[in-house]
């Protein structure tokens, strides 16, 4: 592969730190899932495109933690979990 083409090709897929990321209620009112149900799909997800800020210390407030997702672990994610609902179309938009 010359050197040329192989610039190319990094520079045409975004690094997961480039990418946009959106919260949970985003991808829930996009997919037309609760926010509970696209929240219990991220929970135990790890990976590139998933950011977490935890939010701790907040006086006698529980702690919580924010997640954002971007696109690319959107749609990885989506495909993991509407592939085990047959009720759910294959062809929904993912993004």
């Amino acid at each position: 592969m010359t050197e040329e083409r192989r610039h190319s090709l990094s520079d045409s897929i975004p690094q997961s730190f480039e990418e946009q990321h959106y919260p949970i209620t985003y991808w829930s009112r996009r997919w037309g899932f609760s926010a509970k149900t696209v929240r219990e799909w991220f929970r135990d997800e790890q990976g590139p495109g998933i950011l977490r800020q935890t939010n701790t210390g907040r006086r006698s407030k529980r702690d919580y933690t924010t997640i954002t997702i971007s696109p690319n672990a959107a749609a990885r994610i989506y495909a993991k979990h509407a592939g085990e609902r047959p009720d759910r179309r294959r062809s929904r938009e993912v993004m």
